[in-house]
């Protein structure tokens, strides 16, 4: 398989790594939060998102920050200190876009991400830190009052065996979410997490036998098994506090250098701070199914391949389904679509 090769070196590189760090930290110092429209303690976005970021695509760069156990990378330590950028631009359809108890809107759903991360070893310990900055962006032509524009500023510290990537490794990690009415006008909902947790993945080659253990094993994995738990404190500035506890299996199948496929399902439990003598309680499951197409390098030539963003096409097909003994917050929903992924490694 081709590796993912970095932009480096050039003055206008180095310019770009100082102004995205920047950029990164002065969004994680002010804070900036989100909620979400229609169910504002709903993580399905996420998880959808981060289920077309963890594909094992071995050309595509993408963040070591995931929900799903299987994203490449993501128990392995990094070489050094460096920069991922990624453009996802998912068109769906949404069978309830508001999601509401009942009648919800049947509607297209144009939901363009952009990011930025930061990851680097820290000193000579087993640890990796992470920063991630995401700006989403999310229309509905036949429910605009569902519009929202959303960032969310992460961080990230995980322990990493660096001799081998199938290890236990739990993290910490401070997630946050801001919601705006579109275009970024106003800010009408914040939201900060506060997670800590483990993955485990366990790799297998193409006559299923289990991959040798070592700091990097993605290039002789063709199956991948794995599981994310954690635990979370939520703070919200509308609304009741909670806790929730999470638990996310997932699988992907490497079926060519340009074809992979896989799979994951979301499984939340939700409680929540009493209101006025009301103990809200949520469940929640969001399955979620990927089919990705690398496009060939040889089609742009590599180093354009390299300057376009490794472009790949995905098919996802997910679901939600939330329960909750506060009527409202019931609801049921289809997300069928494409996603154009681009990403970029300095």
């Amino acid at each position: 398989m081709a590796r993912c090769v970095p932009i480096s070196g050039s003055r206008l590189g180095r310019a770009f790594e100082r102004f995205a760090l920047g950029l990164v930290l002065l969004c994680l110092s002010t804070g900036l939060l989100v909620a979400q429209v229609g169910g504002a303690d709903n993580d399905g976005d996420e998880a959808r998102f981060d289920a077309l970021l963890s594909t094992p695509n071995a050309y595509t760069p993408t963040p070591e920050d995931n929900l799903f156990a299987t994203t490449p990378g993501l128990e392995q330590q990094a070489p050094r200190a460096h920069f991922t950028a990624n453009v996802l631009g998912p068109v769906t359809f949404t069978s309830n876009a508001e999601e509401a108890s009942s009648g919800g809107s049947n509607s297209a759903d144009a939901r363009p991400l952009v990011g930025i991360s930061w990851a680097t070893p820290v000193a000579d310990l087993p640890l990796r830190f992470s920063a991630n900055m995401r700006a989403e962006f999310e229309r509905y032509p036949n429910a605009p009052d569902a519009n929202v524009d959303r960032l969310r500023p992460t961080a990230r510290l995980q322990y990493v065996d660096p001799d081998n990537d199938q290890a236990y490794s739990p993290y910490f990690a401070y997630v946050s979410r801001v919601d705006f009415v579109p275009t970024f006008a106003s800010e009408f909902a914040t939201r900060h997490d506060f997670n800590f947790g483990m993955n485990k993945a366990f790799n297998f080659d193409g006559a299923f036998d289990r991959v040798a253990f070592s700091g990097n094993s993605s290039a002789d994995t063709v199956w991948s098994f794995g599981v994310t738990v954690f635990f979370q404190k939520r703070i919200r500035n509308l609304g009741a506090d909670s806790y929730a506890g999470f638990f996310i299996p997932s699988v992907s199948y490497v079926i060519s250098p340009q074809w992979n496929v896989s799979a994951g399902s979301e499984l939340e439990y939700r409680p929540f701070e009493s209101v006025g003598g009301f103990d809200r309680r949520d469940w929640f499951i969001a399955p979620i199914a990927t089919l990705e197409y690398a496009f060939p390098s040889a089609w742009f030539g590599d180093r354009n391949a390299v300057l376009l963003g490794r472009p790949a096409l995905d098919i996802q097909v997910a679901y939600e389904r939330s329960w909750s003994n506060l009527d409202a917050a019931n609801f049921t929903a289809w997300y069928p679509g494409a996603a154009l992924k681009l990403g970029w490694r300095f």
